[in-house]
């Protein structure tokens, strides 16, 4: 096995140069004392050399580290990989670093990742709750030494701090009112576990809809899951297997309505003739299914965008700056093949 080598200090690159270690520590930091060929010079030695900035050691010093930590449930779903553009490219506008976590929608990974965060002294943690996340009380360690923390998306239960969210119960309303206008009177949905602040809220909008066009809530019509492809395919074929139809289908994500359309499809039932289908997202599969599916577009990297900037200026605590304790965006209907009959 290779030996390890040393690494590289500050004090190594001083003696190179036969300059002072402090000297060298501030042309690395760009400090404005330090004449332009020095600093040059200093920083192309660093870069010859293999010098590597301890960060952790420097953060112990300034009391600051510059990296907000970012917790999701995966990386791979559409709205939040977009979220996380949002993120990475707002926090590199105001001299952050991004540091990610998954937690593959356990509550024991989510904890882990809180305390790893927090022992790693970000200057700020944005999260996503996890599917069973029902109360934040692992989240204490950032409550109680007051540093910033923005839940997004999801929420857990109770969670009085700083929040961005899309607006949930509108577009549950929304997706059903259009169902509803489109001629639908028997609609079924599909929606996440009611754990979860996103699907209680869409499940909300989806009865409104209903009471406002006085169609009676049958609950025999709303199947609730993880709103994986295999769960909301296994829930269609439930839908298919009962005998009576439904005429619109509601699904609180776009996998879930892109596994009913295969599933239909399966069974020679036409969709938007027989049944008209409304997903939510707005995911790239919603453009590419036949037909293509209508959906409630919920703006992820927008609101990734909107989630550091509120993080960013907890942490700064700028005077005069107010920041907005619980931002909500506003969610639109996108329509498309699976909700319109082309006429003859």
């Amino acid at each position: 096995m290779k030996e390890r080598t040393n690494k590289i200090t500050i004090y190594d690159i001083a003696q190179q140069l036969n300059l002072s270690a402090s000297t060298v520590s501030r042309a690395l930091q760009n400090n404005p004392l330090i004449n332009e060929e020095t600093r040059v010079k200093v920083q192309h030695a660093a870069t010859e050399m293999g010098y590597v900035p301890n960060w952790i050691a420097s953060s112990l010093r300034k009391k600051r580290s510059n990296i907000i930590g970012l917790i999701v449930p995966r990386t791979s779903m559409y709205f939040q990989s977009t979220a996380i553009s949002g993120i990475q490219h707002e926090a590199h506008k105001y001299g952050f670093s991004i540091v990610i976590g998954q937690t593959d929608e356990t509550v024991a990974m989510e904890k882990e990742l809180v305390h790893t965060f927090y022992s790693l002294r970000v200057d700020g943690l944005l999260a996503v709750a996890s599917m069973f996340t029902t109360n934040f009380d692992h989240f204490s360690p950032f409550i109680k030494n007051n540093i910033p923390l923005v839940f997004y998306d999801r929420v857990p239960n109770d969670f009085q701090g700083y929040t961005i969210t899309g607006d949930d119960f509108r577009g549950g309303f929304l997706a059903t009112e259009h169902l509803i206008r489109q001629g639908c009177k028997r609609i079924a949905h599909f929606s996440g576990l009611l754990t979860c602040n996103l699907y209680q809220q869409r499940l909300a909008g989806y009865k409104e809809a209903l009471a406002k066009y006085d169609i009676p809530y049958d609950e025999q019509l709303v199947y609730i899951h993880n709103l994986t492809m295999d769960a909301a395919s296994q829930a269609a074929r439930e839908v298919f297997d009962k005998g009576e139809l439904p005429d619109g289908m509601f699904t609180a994500n776009d996998s879930s309505a892109v596994a009913f359309i295969q599933e239909a499809r399966k069974r020679n039932v036409a969709v938007p003739e027989q049944i008209k289908v409304v997903g939510y997202s707005n995911d790239l599969s919603s453009r590419i299914i036949t037909p293509t599916l209508t959906t409630i577009e919920q703006s992820g990297y927008n609101m990734g965008q909107k989630a550091v900037e509120t993080i960013v200026q907890l942490i700064n605590q700028e005077e005069g700056i107010k920041v907005t304790k619980n931002f909500i965006f506003p969610v639109e209907l996108i329509q498309r093949e699976s909700t319109t009959v082309k006429k003859l």
